[in-house]
């Protein structure tokens, strides 16, 4: 029997976490008229295919995990996949035809996905997806359809982008190793007004004081595209769980200015968070095609840190 989807727990997994370039203008979005969005959990994966079984590049899976960790164990027992590592996860509310993209650095370079649903019908959705690292094209499917609760795994090609961890005299260590690309994506059919996590709510244009800009039926805003997202990074030996959701501003110029935190396991982490997240750097929001200051938010998962 199939498993039920938990969108919380993957809702709480989402962003390095979380980032994104969005291209569809806001008003474009509200003249869609199809009833139905789709909140979507992309999962990105490194794995050892050498040492891997081989399986299909598309593949529906007969479970559909509440964590990253359950969907590895389930992967790594039925598909022979060796060496299964969650590297970024990802949840957005989108309408049909709406284009999505995220960035994530992996090493010395950005892993960008980008993911399109076609069609979206009460059931299930149909979408493209692709994955590039590094300006080389690790994924790119067309018209792949899973139904609503179901998940979609997608084998890509190797790249530079994997990492090998090891137990050094400080704790763990990892260094850049080649790696394959294995992507599950897990959408959830749902009516388009009761979308999360949507661009409306990651972006929406400001004055330089970060008051409201109230957009019009005739304006174009493109909120602020991450190219650069550093790391949260603790000191060996600390392992802090949960996740940090922060807002802040993003000039014209693509910098982070009036970092708040929204939400937060512990008071004591605010502090790192909100460094790292002012290392940040973006292409700026437009707002009829010029550069202007937008707000952005970004939520940080830390149940697998990065180790300084």
């Amino acid at each position: 029997m199939k498993t039920k989807f938990k969108p919380i727990l993957w809702a709480l997994l989402a962003g390095c976490l979380l980032s994104t370039v969005f291209s569809i203008p806001a008003n474009a979005q509200l003249l869609k008229k199809n009833d139905y969005g789709v909140g979507v959990t992309v999962a990105i994966y490194q794995f050892d295919d050498v040492r891997s079984k081989k399986f299909t590049a598309v593949n529906t899976l007969k479970v559909t995990a509440s964590t990253p960790e359950e969907e590895i164990d389930y992967i790594s027992r039925n598909f022979g996949v060796e060496d299964l590592k969650v590297r970024h996860v990802r949840t957005v509310g989108l309408r049909e035809g709406e284009v999505f993209t995220d960035s994530q650095p992996m090493n010395e370079h950005q892993l960008v996905f980008t993911i399109l649903p076609r069609i979206i019908s009460k059931t299930e959705v149909t979408f493209d997806f692709s994955a590039k690292y590094d300006d080389q094209v690790l994924l790119d499917v067309k018209s792949v359809t899973a139904g609503s609760y179901e998940t979609a795994m997608l084998r890509g090609e190797r790249g530079g982008f994997g990492v090998r961890e090891f137990k050094g005299p400080e704790g763990m260590e990892s260094v850049p190793e080649k790696r394959a690309l294995l992507v599950t994506i897990t959408p959830t059919v749902q009516t388009a007004r009761g979308l999360q996590n949507k661009p409306s709510d990651i972006s929406r244009p400001t004055d330089q004081f970060g008051a409201k800009v109230e957009l019009t039926e005739s304006d174009t805003f493109i909120i602020p595209a991450v190219i650069n997202r550093a790391p949260l990074k603790f000191s060996a030996g600390s392992a802090p769980k949960g996740s940090i959701t922060l807002q802040c501003v993003v000039t014209p110029e693509g910098r982070v200015t009036n970092v708040r935190v929204l939400d937060s396991p512990d008071s004591a982490l605010n502090s790192k968070a909100i460094e790292t997240f002012r290392q940040y750097r973006f292409n700026p929001a437009k707002l009829n095609g010029r550069p202007t200051y937008a707000t952005y938010r970004e939520t940080i998962v830390m149940s697998k840190p990065d180790f300084q």
